[in-house]
């Protein structure tokens, strides 16, 4: 019974993170976001193509993603299942076998795991996160520092719970490797150039 609980939540929580939340708003608007912008399904490239409402939609239901995935982890497994669950979920976001493997960079449904198996510290790093964003308008610096920040700080916070240390360093080397080209321009310097422009606003 214990091995069914566990296919339930992986599975589960992989499947629900293949449901790209960016996909179904720009269809929604006769737009296939795959094929715009830096062809990203996440919040930053819905943002530059469709504007902030929509990019703010895409924020919420990613995030909701992670969030439902750790409960349905939870509920089944206890912390263990939430943990596991929390990784399965920002897998499938970024690599959603309904999409051929092409999804977004898992910040979004990785905040979301956050919030539940540490939400003082997710809250504090999304809150610093979004302040460094409307300060700087680069979003990839701050998503990389607070994802970062929290698998480093998380596994001094989960009392020695393997499964939790184990979910807190594979976000954070997951969140890296989606990053991989942005730490590339940051190093060259070019990052820069991809700030968010604030005063361009769509309906």
């Amino acid at each position: 019974m214990t091995a069914v609980k566990w296919i339930i939540a992986i599975v589960g929580a992989y499947l629900l993170g293949c449901i790209q939340t960016g996909v179904i708003i720009s269809r929604a608007q006769n737009v296939d976001i795959r094929a715009k912008g830096s062809k990203s399904t996440g919040t930053t490239n819905m943002f530059r193509v469709l504007g902030a409402k929509a990019s703010a939609l895409t924020f919420v239901g990613d995030c909701l993603k992670g969030v439902l995935a750790c409960l349905l982890g939870l509920l089944l497994l206890g912390n263990a299942g939430a943990s596991m669950a929390g990784i399965a979920v920002v897998v499938g976001h970024m690599l959603p076998v309904f999409s051929r493997f092409k999804g977004g960079k898992g910040v979004a449904t990785s905040i979301g795991t956050s919030l539940v198996l540490n939400p003082i510290l997710g809250l504090s790093l999304l809150a610093g996160g979004l302040v460094g964003i409307a300060i700087t308008r680069v979003v990839s610096i701050f998503s990389l520092i607070c994802l970062v920040l929290f698998g480093i700080i998380n596994p001094f916070c989960c009392h020695g719970d393997v499964f939790e240390i184990v979910y807190s360093v594979a976000i954070a080397l997951l969140v890296v490797w989606a990053h991989r080209s942005n730490i590339v321009r940051l190093l060259n310097g070019t990052e820069m150039n991809n700030r968010l422009d604030f005063s361009r606003r769509k309906k």
